[in-house]
């Protein structure tokens, strides 16, 4: 009896052992080791890792998922702190490399795409959060061999974006086709803006990277090659145009002023340089009586409009158009009326065909 007493109270003891063994264990597991500061160092060496730690207590006006979202954000902040600052100057050199005669207004757009945030993602991040006692702990930390490797492909892989991007714009800027080219060079913009971000990385993480692994030269070179385009851009399309109006035997200019207005409004600008032109229009118009009715006269306008494009003068486009007109005192004033009633739907198919 006393023997069989004794073995359950040993069981009970050894489930006890067990139980506590078992709470122990747990608790250790919920309490990480990186919550000290000598294990985070021993563990993830500054040759190796970059790490960021923060804590914080939760907030009563949020939830803890929100809390440990923002303690995660934070230690990824603090983490990239390091490396904020080889970012911005990398965009600094960009902005400082433009020569005098390029275009301010793609660096402005190039310095407002680099700002540099205190949000900035680093890719390889990794983030582990632990809660006890309403506070919560975040800690960060990343490969720095992984984030080399990775980055370094990028770059590669940018600056072959780059390139095909002006190849394209070099291919339409001497076809004449300048907005299509400004487009396709700013296509590069959102690109130079991830260049700056993965050098910027690079120069802090590695400390031995070289001019090939940066590729700060070859880009560099790059990023002046689209500000001097831009900046050539900016001065618009060049256009050549030459009418004869006609009102009844006296000259007029009527819809040579309407297209000028139209296609100045929309960044075009006039030379008297066949040569130097984008595109040639060349109108011919002339005017006819209709008839008089009811104390009104009315006259006709016939336009011919045709459109060259240069280099290669192709025409591209030929049209006529007539337009009556209308006036109480003459058939020349009624041809006056229709010249500038006929100036707005030929200004409008020039300009579509520009801007196509």
């Amino acid at each position: 009896m006393k023997i069989e007493i004794l073995s359950k109270n040993l069981k009970r003891i050894i489930i006890l052992i067990l139980c506590l063994t078992s709470f122990n264990i747990v608790k250790a597991q919920k309490e990480p080791a990186w919550l000290m500061q000598t294990w985070r160092t021993e563990q993830y060496p500054s040759n190796v890792f970059i790490t960021g730690f923060a804590q914080d207590e939760k907030n009563s006006n949020e939830t803890l998922a929100e809390a440990t979202e923002r303690l995660k954000d934070l230690a990824r902040t603090n983490l990239s702190e390091s490396i904020l600052a080889s970012v911005k100057s990398v965009s600094d050199n960009y902005i400082q490399s433009v020569t005098e005669d390029g275009s301010e207004t793609f660096t402005e757009k190039f310095q407002y795409e680099t700002q540099i945030t205190t949000d900035l993602e680093i890719n390889g991040i990794r983030v582990e959060t632990y809660t006890k006692d309403n506070i919560v702990y975040g800690f960060a930390y990343a490969n720095k061999y992984e984030i080399i490797g990775y980055y370094k492909a990028n770059l590669n892989m940018f600056v072959q974006q780059i390139e095909g991007f002006i190849s394209t714009a070099t291919e339409l800027e001497e076809k004449r086709e300048k907005n299509k080219a400004k487009a396709e060079f700013n296509k590069t913009l959102p690109i130079f803006t991830e260049v700056t971000k993965a050098q910027g990385i690079l120069s802090a993480v590695d400390k031995n990277a070289t001019e090939d692994d940066l590729k700060m030269q070859k880009t560099m070179k790059l990023y002046n090659e689209i500000v001097q385009a831009n900046a050539r851009l900016e001065q618009g399309i060049y256009v050549y145009i030459i009418t004869n109006e006609d009102v009844f035997g006296d000259k007029t200019i009527a819809i040579e002023n309407h297209l000028k207005a139209i296609l100045a409004e929309n960044g075009c600008s006039f030379t008297k340089d066949e040569d130097a032109a984008d595109w040639k229009v060349k109108i011919n118009a002339t005017s006819r009586e209709y008839n008089f009715s009811n104390k009104v006269y009315f006259s006709y306008v016939d336009a011919k409009v045709e459109l060259f494009k240069a280099p290669s003068d192709k025409h591209v486009y030929q049209n006529e158009f007539s337009q009556k007109g209308a006036h109480s005192k003459s058939y020349n004033a009624a041809a006056g009326n229709a010249y500038n009633e006929v100036s707005k739907p030929i200004s409008e198919k020039i300009l579509t065909w520009i801007n196509n």
